[in-house]
């Protein structure tokens, strides 16, 4: 069995899909998957389906809506899958069962690579990882209580593309990375590591000029939107730019 967040919510079992059913059996399992392996009390199940005050009745229709899971999964050849404890209930996978630890695991792997100084395995390994993401994390799903995990999510995926970059930069393929970058720095405007490595990619590419007018775009959205200055690399990686210098980001 499979459950895949890393994009919209899915489930498979030995490749067959398993049919979630509606928003609110959605969203449990949401919760479950993210907590894979350990009991989800009813009342965080309740929180993360009503966003307001729950119904009188919203402990008994988690359990319907939890019926039908079971229902869905043992269908698709998994009877077994979610599991009633004494704390709740629990969604039996293995460990590489959720692809968001799978995720996890390849970065780890990346890491240790680049600290061996394998780099171009290290990226080889990134790239894997970030395949598995098929869009945002839990696309589609709009609970309140599913948002902070869906911004941790994110936040681990913008980190592992910013570590395959800086990796691919110092192999040497920075002409390779600009226009990826190019996207990257349009779509997250404040994340200060993108634009510098977008910066040292074009000064690296024999385009200072525009790695100077990368670091002018993001300076003015910090002061003009967020009232601060660049922080202490960015403004150096300028510095060493002005001076024809060769600075990692």
């Amino acid at each position: 069995m499979l459950v895949h967040i890393l994009g919209p919510l899915r489930a498979t079992v030995d490749g067959v899909p398993v049919c979630l059913g509606g928003r609110r059996a959605q969203t449990i399992l949401a919760v479950l998957a993210l907590e894979a392996g350990r009991a989800v009390g009813p009342d965080r199940l309740v929180d993360a389906v009503w966003d307001g005050p729950p119904p009188a009745s919203a402990r008994a229709q988690i359990r319907i809506c939890m019926s039908a899971l079971r229902r869905a999964f043992a269908e698709a050849g998994a009877p077994d899958a979610i599991e009633t404890h004494t704390l709740g209930y629990r969604l039996r996978l293995a460990p590489n069962a959720v692809d968001a630890a799978v995720f996890d695991a390849r970065v780890e792997r990346a890491r240790s690579l680049a600290r061996e100084g394998r780099r171009a395995e290290a990226v080889m390994v990134l790239r894997t990882a970030l395949a598995l993401w098929t869009g945002p994390a839990l696309a589609g799903q709009t609970s309140a209580a599913l948002q902070p995990a869906v911004r941790r999510l994110e936040e681990h995926r913008v980190r592992a593309t910013e570590e395959r970059v800086r990796l691919e930069i110092e192999l040497g393929r920075h002409e390779d990375v600009i226009g990826e970058l190019m996207a990257l720095t349009a779509e997250h405007p404040f994340r200060e590591r993108l634009h510098g490595q977008l910066m040292l990619a074009l000064q690296r590419s024999c385009r200072t000029a525009e790695a100077l007018a990368a670091y002018r775009r993001i300076r003015r959205s910090l002061v003009e939107e967020l009232g601060i200055e660049p922080g202490p690399e960015l403004s150096g990686l300028e510095r060493a730019i002005l001076l024809g210098g060769r600075r990692s980001a």
